[in-house]
């Protein structure tokens, strides 16, 4: 009987492997009510049930235990498997997730969990899985110690030369890894499964340059001493803060008290904002904090180098607050409203107290442009704020950081690479966008995120706006990467996000869908997915999640969407439209070039349409049309002269200026940007107006006409494919070898 039923898994995980089967009933399981259809992953496994797989109540983690029990072999899982309740969520429309952590003898294995998903009724509609297979390695007794794996990541950066990192105390743990031998390029170890790791948390150099990389690295050790390599990353909460520290004491004597008044938009102009702040009644003081919603505005050094000291921005008269603190408290209050509506209570949804640390800054004060969720620490759930940027003033990159922390509490684990982290940072776009344009109802909506900010981030319906592909293998997309790093976007995590930004966004403009129920819906999608969920799952959890939305009536468009942006779609199309074209380069196979750490480079012109779009620029202009020339010019051009006194009469009359003559004697005229002063350092120089605006007219005149592109040796390690536009190309490959604990380049070879 074993036999037979161990030769029935193997035929039901091949026929999933070739795509999705229905079924009506299996061993040791009632009879469903309804077929369900279930997906399976390239290996076989289950990662997707769509419909009942029981048609008894499921009212409990013992009742969603014994579902996966029954389906645990489809879902790549074994008797070894093990799965810890987790926690529950419930969405906007009643849908209930039991969630699973997997563990192997009391260790974590980061990426496995399962979510169970019920209806308000307690019957099962759906269920999602990324299982990791053969938990492996030697006994959690053996190997190095945490204080010798932190050495080893120490030491990883003294040899590079570099800075050394900082290391989170108490934050080392063990736990573990799945490793796939060509995604980690595995020197000294031929592993297969998963492993035992020591994971040391430390801050992330990157971050200080960046406004888009996560504040920590994760870095991976192995228990015999191997470093593995690092991730971006939101450090978890120590034990202070999941054993319930209460961080209430902030709170403690202190009364709502009302600001309203005005701040300075960096973008011109006042904004009028009205916000509830803290009045201490003992003494009088005002503090930036939120009582109602429980957030404060703190000093972010005095968190993260004076011994975790909560100090809030005060006021002795509610009168003069910090402009940066107080949008910053604003608009995180928004986009606490914007979740509760939907009944999810704080960024976690449990109502942990918030603690924005503003000016963000080194141990010496210099500050960073960065804005970020940190993650849960001593009872906070923790954002930053800087004045080195202007996005306090911007409520869709706050919301944008407020859902990183919503959609980590819904998550077990996420991967920050690949389709992994696209995905992640595409629900943080969506979200921020539509708390905006919810709350402020624009009739004139943006789709560009932070389109408040003198530099806007990105834009979901003209992706190429900001060299982000409209569809999977369009130019600028990224393939997933070997070797995730900064130079290759980590496999295009920004980059990539741009096709569900689109399809969000076609979802909204074609098919009607409203920002309340878009809010509600992509919170439901948020809830369904799993740690392993990329692309491919993702096409099919869509369609799943809008019915359990009760949304059925946008399927149309959500599949029109999902055929525009082809998402999902893995296998390179085999022709390509008359404006791209697929460049592939074979790396050959040898030890110089299996190391995934290849870069290919190019800077591509059109020179044909370049030529024209110049011709049809100085047509424009000569017939007296100055709408293609930069400001300058244009004001320029179309000033009108002072009078001068009558020339004297010469030999010889004077000829017309033509247009090219004008040009030049105002490009001639035009005075040079001031000289930058000696002291501050040529890459911190601001740029000057006219730069600027010379700059954004070329960026936006090259549009279409030139393309500068990149793309990293694909997952078999040597082979380099880009889509590119038509033209002369000037290519470049990259030896670009990183240290993995600094994410520096530690040297490169140009070919």
């Amino acid at each position: 009987m074993q036999r037979f039923q161990r030769i029935l898994c193997l035929v039901i995980a091949l026929c999933m492997a070739l795509g999705s089967v229905s079924f009506a009933e299996t061993a040791d399981t009632a009879a469903p009510s309804e077929p369900y259809t279930a997906y399976a992953d390239a290996k076989g496994r289950v990662t997707l049930i769509d419909g009942a797989y029981v048609d008894t109540p499921i009212n409990s983690f013992d009742d969603a235990a014994g579902v996966i029990a029954a389906v645990l072999p489809q879902l790549g899982g074994d008797e070894n498997t093990q799965l810890d309740p987790w926690r529950e969520v419930n969405d906007a429309f009643g849908n209930h997730f039991f969630i699973f952590q997997q563990m192997f003898n009391g260790t974590t294995v980061l990426g496995g969990a399962v979510k169970v998903i019920t209806d308000e009724n307690g019957a099962m509609i759906g269920l999602t899985s990324s299982i990791e297979d053969n938990p492996a390695g030697p006994a959690v007794s053996e190997g190095i110690t945490a204080a010798e794996a932190e050495q080893i990541v120490q030491s990883s950066a003294m040899e590079a030369q570099r800075k050394p990192l900082t290391v989170l105390d108490g934050m080392t743990s063990r736990m573990i890894l799945p490793v796939l031998v060509k995604d980690l390029r595995m020197e000294s170890e031929d592993v297969e499964g998963s492993r035992y790791v020591w994971v040391v948390y430390t801050d992330n150099p990157d971050s200080s340059v960046s406004t888009v990389d996560l504040p920590y690295l994760a870095h991976y050790v192995t228990l015999s001493g191997e470093y593995l390599y690092s991730l971006p990353t939101i450090a978890p909460g120590d034990e202070a803060g999941t054993s319930g520290f209460d961080a209430g004491y902030v709170f403690e004597f202190m009364e709502s008290v009302n600001y309203t008044g005005c701040v300075d938009l960096s973008t011109g102009g006042e904004q009028v904002i009205s916000v509830d702040v803290m009045r201490d009644k003992r003494t009088g003081m005002y503090y930036l904090g939120n009582l109602e919603r429980r957030i404060v505005v703190g000093d972010c050094w005095e968190f993260l180098y004076g011994g975790n000291r909560v100090v809030l921005e005060s006021s002795p008269d509610n009168r003069e607050w910090d402009q940066t603190g107080l949008l910053t408290l604003y608009n995180y209050c928004r986009a606490y409203d914007y979740y509760k509506e939907i009944g999810w209570v704080g960024g976690d949804g449990l109502g942990t107290p918030i603690l924005v640390l503003n000016n963000f800054c080194n141990d010496t004060h210099q500050p960073i442009n960065n804005a970020c969720y940190v993650g849960g620490f001593l009872g906070w759930q923790i954002f930053i704020a800087s004045r080195a940027n202007d996005f306090s003033q911007c409520l869709d990159v706050l919301a944008h950081e407020y859902t990183h922390c919503v959609t980590g509490s819904v998550m077990t684990y996420n991967a920050y690479q690949n389709d992994y982290g696209a995905i992640n940072e595409a629900i943080s776009d969506i979200q921020g966008k539509t708390c905006q344009l919810l709350m402020e109802n624009s009739e004139n909506p943006s789709w560009v995120l932070g389109d408040r900010s003198v530099d806007s981030v990105r834009s979901m319906n003209e992706p190429h706006r900001h060299q982000q592909p409209s569809f999977t293998w369009d130019t600028y997309y990224v393939p997933n990467a070997v070797a995730p790093t900064v130079m290759n976007d980590r496999g295009g995590v920004h980059v990539n996000s741009s096709l569900l930004n689109r399809l969000a966004y076609m979802l909204y403009e074609n098919g009607g869908m409203t920002l309340e129920e878009g809010r509600a819906f992509w919170f439901t999608v948020d809830c369904t997915m799993v740690p392993g969920t990329d692309y491919p799952q993702l096409a099919k959890i869509l369609p799943f999640a809008l019915r359990a939305a009760g949304l059925e009536k946008y399927e149309t468009a959500l599949q029109q969407a999902l055929d525009a942006t082809r998402l999902g779609v893995t296998d390179i199309p085999e022709v390509f439209d008359q404006d791209r074209a697929l460049v592939t380069l074979e790396l050959p196979d040898n030890e110089v070039f299996n190391d995934g750490e290849w870069v290919l480079q190019a800077f591509i012109v059109d020179i044909d349409l370049l030529i024209s779009k110049l011709a049809d620029l100085f047509a424009k202009a000569a017939d007296g049309d100055y709408s293609g020339l930069p400001a300058f010019l244009q004001e320029a051009l179309t000033a009108t002269p002072e009078p001068e006194a009558t020339p004297a009469p010469t030999a010889e009359p004077a000829q017309e200026q033509g247009f090219l003559e004008a040009l030049m004697e105002i490009l001639l005229s035009t005075e040079a940007p001031a000289e930058i002063p000696a002291e501050i350092p040529e890459d911190e120089a601001p740029e000057s107006n006219l730069e600027a605006e010379i700059g954004a007219w070329a960026a936006d005149f090259l549009d279409g006409a030139s393309q500068f592109t990149y793309t990293n040796a694909g997952q078999d390690g040597r082979t380099l494919r880009m889509v590119s536009i038509p033209g002369y190309a000037v290519p470049l490959l990259i030896h670009a070898k990183y240290n993995s604990s600094t994410n520096d380049m530690d040297e490169s070879k140009m070919l």
